[in-house]
């Protein structure tokens, strides 16, 4: 019974560590759009875009039996520092 729980917690940290990663990747790519608005003088908030988004992550989370309020709160999380990014990118 404890191997598994440790065997759980050891998949848990190797998502963990993936997660961070692909977090990073997003990250490098939202300082690149902050950029490329800045050039052309684009807002970095598109609030259509950001519905539109949301509404799809919402939808996939219904899909896969995750609850929406958790990938609302995680999405809304990930917008908002998505945002300060572009906000500073240069």
């Amino acid at each position: 019974m404890k191997e598994s729980l440790k065997n759980w917690r050891n998949q848990i940290d190797e998502l963990d560590e993936e997660l961070l990663n692909i977090f990073a990747k997003r990250i490098n790519i939202v300082r690149e759009i902050g950029k490329h608005k800045k050039t052309y003088d684009i807002p970095p908030l598109d609030e259509k875009r950001w519905q539109e988004v949301l509404q799809s992550k919402l939808s996939k989370a219904r899909s896969l039996n995750i609850p929406e309020k958790f990938i609302e709160k995680l999405y809304s999380l990930i917008h908002e520092n998505s945002l300060e990014i572009e906000n500073k990118s240069k």
